[in-house]
């Protein structure tokens, strides 16, 4: 028969928690795995401020009682009540992030691995229900602790009393089975909490020592270094890995003392592992370094920085640590490769064998150099430089770095610091080059006598980057054949274009005609014109009009007449004159708008060019990778022009 539920009389409305509540909220991991609860379980002990913890591990075969106790500073029975009644328990807000080693006031604090309270939880999975004794302050409380029906617990006092001194013991009378061994156990703990020495655990009266780890689980590295003396590194390995990095790290021992905290930071560098990953998760590693007591800072917080030993020594253990990880890392980093080349796929797809070769080896690099890079930062730099290796020139490469916001530059900053100073200045080179172009072709537009053939085409046939950075690509090739057929449609043969064959002469002007191909997908060959581009430039005293923009779309019909452009090919035409008709200035459009024809002064086009071409300047000059110094150093040298230099300056 179904349970009926009532409300309240006076209508006020409780929470109702179901059964299942507790394993959505502290997890399974901790109500049913005994190699986890026993962690979690010492851990508390540990933030407890405890310097030695006693376990009664139950034999799996025969009845007794759980019991871990620790000598840390205990809790008043208001403490305790408030601590297990709230379910979030906010730790760091309550007690701090730190706690002080009880009965050891001249012992630096220690950093807490808990932070919400979870860890009570750890004691329903050795039994149903718990008991928990403290004491601090010369009194002492019992309470038992169960699995409520309607609510997550039920705290109920067994006893009020007297006792001296502090701590806290949590005890189960009749444990359930497990099939956790003492010195699986011992195991365990051994791998999380032998960091430091001040920290003893004993098990069913035997103190957790290195020994207790499994042979396949724990390398001892012997490190000699010349003129400083012999250390031990000792690399743990958890197996499975933990839900955070509190108890990993690499941890220093000097004299049977731990120097500073456990942790990935390596006193004065930047973290040897980035927190996040796996391995940050699943090692620790301790440096036995009694070579190395004269360096020790008097409070014990560290090494003096400017100790010569402490320095040659770190040196040396840190680059061991990080062989350790590149050997046992390799299906990690090969997993954060795919991640990045499946993120970047349609980019690297259309490099070459040569340059997806040459990204692909830089983030295999970037791993091994920066291992502190987080590997989402590492796809995002992966897709910066897919791109940039994408782009066919020095300007494309600059257009894609001045599209980055501020956030994304600097996270480039220290993988990127020399290569990007080199970087800088060829495209800075190329822009200065540029400009020289463009005020070469600004003089042969005014004057009136300048041969369009010989003199402007072929400027402009190497400034196609002129009309915007779409048209950057060196894929943008003459097309003779399409040439042939233009200056055919004319039924002219005029004696200079013999000469050029690259362009089309007319009797009112020239023609250039520059395609970029397609390829198949399926073998890689090409397969037709993906991208026309039709420059067209008109002699002087000719006003561009309705009669020149038709003229563009008859050399496109007759390119499509004679098969030269697929269905689907987009072609752009620049008809380029001194002077525009005001009526004609619009962009007009055919074939849906695969076919576009822009009319467009010459002084239009390259005050526009000059005008990106300084703002883009402006942009990577101010990244904050660059060292303007250098910079302003390598510009004085380099060249000038009029109007040009005076430009760019590091303003």
């Amino acid at each position: 028969m179904p349970k009926t539920h009532t409300s309240s009389r006076n209508g006020s409305q409780g929470l109702l928690f179901d059964p299942r509540f507790l394993e959505t909220y502290a997890g399974e991991r901790i109500l049913k795995s005994p190699r986890t609860a026993i962690v979690e379980l010492v851990a508390n002990c540990w933030d407890a401020g405890a310097t030695r913890v006693r376990i009664r591990w139950p034999d799996p075969e025969l009845a007794g009682e759980f019991t871990i106790e620790d000598d840390g500073e205990g809790m008043t029975e208001d403490d305790f009540t408030y601590r297990w009644r709230t379910l979030a328990y906010n730790r760091l807000r309550e007690q701090g992030p730190t706690v002080t080693v009880a009965g050891h006031t001249k012992q630096l604090p220690r950093k807490v691995f808990g932070r919400n309270g979870i860890g009570r939880f750890a004691g329903f999975c050795f039994g149903d229900e718990y008991s928990v004794e403290t004491w601090r302050e010369g009194k002492q409380v019992i309470y038992r602790v169960a699995r409520g029906d309607d609510q997550p617990l039920n705290l109920g006092r067994v006893s009020r009393g007297e006792k001296r001194g502090h701590g806290t013991r949590l005890f189960v009378a009749t444990p359930r089975a497990t099939r956790l061994s003492a010195e699986d156990a011992r195991a365990e703990i051994g791998m999380r909490f032998l960091t430091d020495p001040n920290f003893a655990v004993e098990l069913n009266g035997q103190i957790v020592e290195l020994s207790h780890i499994e042979e396949g689980q724990l390398q001892r590295i012997p490190i000699a270094v010349p003129d400083v003396g012999s250390l031990e590194l000792i690399a743990i390995d958890v197996g499975d890995t933990d839900r955070t990095t509190r108890q990993h790290g690499v941890a220093w021992h000097v004299n049977g003392r731990l120097v500073g905290d456990c942790s990935w930071k390596s006193h004065g560098r930047e973290d040897l592992i980035d927190g996040r990953r796996i391995a940050a998760k699943r090692y620790t590693f301790i440096v036995k370094a009694d070579c190395l007591a004269d360096a020790v800072n008097k409070d014990w917080t560290g090494f003096d920085a400017q100790n010569s030993s402490f320095a040659t020594a770190a040196a040396e253990v840190y680059e061991r640590i990080n062989d350790f990880f590149l050997r046992v890392s390799v299906d990690d980093r090969k997993d954060a490769v795919r991640k990045a080349r499946e993120a970047n796929r349609e980019t690297v797809s259309k490099l070459s064998l040569r340059e997806a070769e040459k990204w692909e080896r830089f983030v295999e690099n970037a791993q091994v150099e920066c291992p502190s890079l987080r590997e989402r930062d590492l796809v995002k730099l992966s897709t910066v430089l897919a791109n940039l290796e994408a782009a066919d020139s020095r300007y494309a490469l600059l257009h894609r770095l001045g599209e980055l916001s501020t956030a994304q530059l600097d996270d480039l900053h220290g993988i990127l610091r020399d290569w990007t100073l080199d970087m800088a200045k060829v495209v800075l080179d190329e822009i200065q080059t540029r400009m020289l172009l463009l005020d070469e072709l600004k003089r042969k537009v005014e004057d009136t006598n300048a041969d369009e053939v010989r003199e402007l085409q072929p400027l402009f046939k190497r400034g196609l980057w002129i009309f915007g950075p779409e048209f950057e690509t060196i894929e943008f090739t003459s097309n003779e054949g399409m040439t042939t057929v233009i200056q055919r449609l004319f039924g002219k043969d005029i004696p200079a274009s013999r000469h050029r064959p690259d362009f089309a002469i007319l009797p009112d002007g020239t023609v250039g005609l520059y395609a970029y191909p397609r390829f198949d997908p399926s073998d890689g060959g090409e397969i037709g014109v993906n991208r026309l581009v039709i420059i067209e430039l008109k002699r002087s005293g000719i006003r561009i009009s309705t009669e020149q923009k038709d003229q563009c779309w008859k050399y496109v019909k007759e390119l499509i007449e004679k098969g030269l452009l697929l269905d689907d090919s987009r072609v752009t035409c620049f008809p380029l004159g001194s002077h525009i008709d005001l009526v004609e200035a619009d962009v007009r459009e055919e074939r849906h708008g695969l076919v576009r024809i822009q009319p467009l002064s010459y002084d239009t086009v390259i005050t526009r060019a000059k005008s990106r071409m300084l703002r883009l300047y402006d942009r990577i000059k101010n990244a904050p990778f660059l060292d303007k110094e250098k910079l302003t150093e390598f510009l004085a040298r380099g060249k000038s022009a009029p109007g040009t230099q005076q430009s760019l300056q590091i303003r």
